[in-house]
């Protein structure tokens, strides 16, 4: 049983419903996938697609908010950190994918200071 399957076993402990799953933030860089690094964003869509395929809900704001906030703009920036706080609250775990960067750095601590236990992997997605 691999790490990730371990670990969603345990967030699904004492839950009522048998299809409960929790949602994980996912920790990638955000500064690449934002600039539109094709590599950046295929390797992120596969960390989403691991936290699923694993029993999670991935919650990942690199993905999502440059759809309709522009994140170049200092105002809605800061409104664009102020989501990923209400976010990252919200999840059950914070999931590290590869070598963390400045970005993936800030987003681990955010996830400490929550008291959110932090699970690292690795660019093959494996246990760190």
């Amino acid at each position: 049983m691999s790490e990730a399957t371990r670990a969603i076993a345990k967030l699904r402990q004492d839950k009522p419903h048998p299809q409960y799953r929790p949602m994980i933030f996912v920790v990638a860089p955000f500064t690449e996938v934002v600039k539109g690094n094709s590599t950046s964003l295929k390797a992120v869509r596969s960390y989403c697609r691991f936290v699923y395929q694993h029993g999670g809900i991935p919650i990942c704001p690199q993905l999502y908010l440059p759809q309709f906030i522009n994140l170049h703009h200092s105002r809605e920036f800061q409104v664009a950190a102020f989501i990923n706080i209400v976010l990252l609250t919200k999840c059950a775990e914070a999931w590290s994918f590869g070598k963390p960067t400045h970005d993936m750095r800030y987003f681990i601590r955010l996830a400490k200071r929550k008291n959110k236990n932090i699970r690292y992997f690795n660019n093959e997605m494996e246990a760190n």
